[in-house]
């Protein structure tokens, strides 16, 4: 494990291959590790980083609810501190919000974007909406992050045979600090950052599973405001694509980061 001092904290990731830099960042209640699938792969070919993000694994404390926009910025500082940018981005959940609000903010840190079963905005705008994000707060408050885990992981990995999955995201979801998952939750409702995209060229592929939380119909619609994205649909996975189909996920992104990059604007 690697550490770099940011004024905010301590960021942790480690670093894989070499190459082009590919950023990964996980998704809400996970950590760097859950990337191992992709960085074994993807390492043959690129420079990986894999990072915990605020709040998680190892990384620094998030003992306040801080804007996504701040915490992107955060993840830039990290990025220029590294000298990573340029570099392609792959966000998943949570992740990939952290990655459409840096697109937004810095587009010059961006080569392309893999954003999985996540979305570029987070409206509050319907009561089942709000339910379901008041009942996730006082599940995590009244019973704890292991009764949350188990539930989640029920859901994620439905078949018999993914019983060391289920395992393994209880493990991680449980060893996170109440506060520091609370914040974390609490960054990104009512965030959009969908209309300062309009207009950036940068590709974005967009992957989701078949069975994710969001429905397909939400995704195109996003994607169709977006100048250069297209939607990829993996059968038979969950919201933790990763983890449930490594081996498409990593064919995807693969194609993905092989394709070359639109030329630029003269006035770019």
């Amino acid at each position: 494990m690697l550490q770099l001092e940011l004024p905010q904290g301590t960021w942790c990731y480690e670093r894989y291959g070499s190459g082009s830099p590919v950023l990964l960042l996980h998704g809400l209640g996970s950590a760097r590790q859950d990337w191992q699938a992709q960085w074994l792969a993807l390492s043959q070919h690129y420079l990986v980083i894999c990072v915990d993000l605020p709040g998680h694994g190892e990384g620094r404390r998030l003992l306040q609810r801080t804007p996504l926009p701040a915490l992107a910025d955060e993840l830039a500082a990290f990025i220029d501190a590294l000298a990573l940018g340029p570099c392609a981005v792959v966000g998943m959940s949570m992740g990939g919000m952290y990655g459409f609000e840096l697109l937004a903010q810095r587009p010059d840190l961006v080569t392309r974007f893999v954003a999985i079963n996540t979305a570029p905005h987070f409206p509050v705008d319907t009561w089942q909406i709000r339910s379901k994000l008041w009942l996730r707060e006082r599940l995590v408050r009244w019973f704890g992050l292991s009764a949350l885990a188990s539930s989640l992981a029920k859901k994620l990995f439905p078949y018999p045979q993914q019983a060391a999955l289920r395992e393994q995201l209880i493990a991680r979801i449980s060893a996170n600090r109440m506060p520091d998952y609370l914040h974390a939750l609490q960054a990104f409702p009512g965030w959009s950052a969908l209309p300062r995209l309009a207009g950036l060229n940068t590709p974005i592929l967009v992957v989701s599973g078949d069975r994710d939380y969001t429905p397909l119909a939400f995704k195109r619609a996003y994607v169709a405001e977006l100048a250069n994205a297209r939607l990829e649909v993996i059968a038979d996975s969950g919201h933790a694509t990763p983890l449930d189909q490594p081996e498409a996920l990593n064919q995807l992104i693969l194609s993905f980061l092989a394709e070359p990059l639109p030329l630029k604007s003269p006035a770019a």
